[in-house]
């Protein structure tokens, strides 16, 4: 249509006026976006929480995480490092760390990204979990400390929002600096464990199933419970000692008991000293086909069952009776257990107290 028909068409005109008007708005909003987000943008460039803080990583002397308990005040979690390099947990008498984590909590809070501004107002911190813990808050405020005990960082962590979970494959979490109303949503990831166990370092016996000839529960009573087997090639373990009239409860039942030990770990460790261990408590010894002997010594405490490791070889139990490799994994084993007590997880402590009544049955009638 040329434009003298559009012209005497008035309702037409109209219609194409309100069509280029309507591009004309459509052009103008979407200039005002890219304007609002460029704004944004600069407004909200993202930024380290503590710039510089990861070339300093090697400085860091103690770590320490303060919990808020509510109306039971406040705990500390401090992580010490020796001079040998190496973290240990203080309110577990410096027992040792799991380097690997402390590590990650070293660069997780050195990578920590302001992502967006959220409120200064100290009366809104509790909404977002950033009141600190000694006001009855949940916040659980994180400091790092030179070698020298000078402060380095210091900052609240509160809660994760679950509508932002991830940002560029990083976790989300509401922070603010220690002593600053400004509170930020920040990305990054870092360890928050809440109990100093969460902090030791797990390993325990480092013993496979392989390696395992005997396991003797009771040991040294008048009613021990002996599982052995001839060769690692032998997948089950033998129940000896079985009373006249009573079987054994099946394979599975007797090779869980025995392997009870493989890959064991602990809930929580004490000086060996704070706990009494009685000459009638009861002992577990482990012996392997290369002639190491490892006893466990148990005993209750608070409704747990707690148990000292101590290790020596047994040339009988070595093939070909050399025990080098043996006494060398003794030593290592000594060296790092005997100062402590563990706290054994509750179904390996019921494991390691069966008796020969629970590993057996009445024999049927014969047929």
């Amino acid at each position: 249509m040329n434009i003298a028909a559009l012209r005497a068409n008035k309702p037409l005109r109209n219609l194409a006026i309100l069509a280029l008007a309507a591009a004309i708005a459509v052009v103008a909003a979407a200039i005002a976006v890219v304007t609002m987000e460029r704004g944004v943008r600069v407004q909200f460039a993202p930024e380290p929480l503590f710039p510089g803080l990861e070339t300093k990583l090697d400085q860091v002397g103690r770590i320490t995480y303060m919990l808020g308990r509510g109306l039971h005040g406040v705990d500390k979690i401090t992580l010490n490092r020796g001079a040998d390099g190496q973290w240990t947990v203080a309110e577990r008498q410096n027992y040792p760390a799991k380097q690997d984590l402390v590590q990650k909590a070293l660069i997780g809070i050195s990578e920590l990204t302001l992502y967006e501004r959220r409120t200064a107002r100290p009366e809104w911190h509790r909404n977002l979990g950033l009141l600190a813990p000694e006001d009855l808050g949940s916040a659980t405020r994180i400091q790092l400390f030179d070698k020298a005990g000078k402060p380095m960082a210091s900052f609240l962590a509160g809660k994760v929002p679950d509508e932002t979970s991830a940002a560029r494959g990083q976790g989300m979490i509401y922070l603010r600096r220690d002593g600053e109303n400004q509170t930020w949503l920040a990305h990054g990831r870092f360890p928050l464990f809440q109990a100093a166990q969460d902090w030791l370092d797990a390993r325990f016996l480092d013993l496979q199933r392989n390696e395992i000839r005997r396991v003797t529960l009771w040991a040294g009573t008048d009613h021990p419970v002996v599982m052995d087997r001839a060769s690692a090639d032998d997948n089950d373990f033998t129940l000896e000692n079985i009373p006249k009239g009573r079987v054994t409860r099946g394979a599975p039942v007797v090779n869980g008991t025995a392997t009870s030990v493989v890959d064991l770990n602990f809930d929580d460790a004490v000086p060996v000293g704070s706990l009494e261990f009685p000459a009638t408590s009861p002992n577990v010894i482990v012996e392997t086909f290369d002639g190491l002997r490892v006893t466990l010594t148990l005993t209750g405490g608070g409704g747990a069952l707690w148990a000292k490791v101590t290790a020596d070889t047994d040339p009988v139990s070595a093939a070909g009776g050399d025990t080098k490799a043996a006494g060398e994994k003794a030593k290592m084993l000594n060296d790092r257990l005997t100062k402590w007590a563990y706290k054994l997880p509750q179904q390996a402590g019921n494991q390691l107290t069966q008796s020969v009544d629970l590993l057996t049955h009445e024999a049927g009638p014969e047929k």
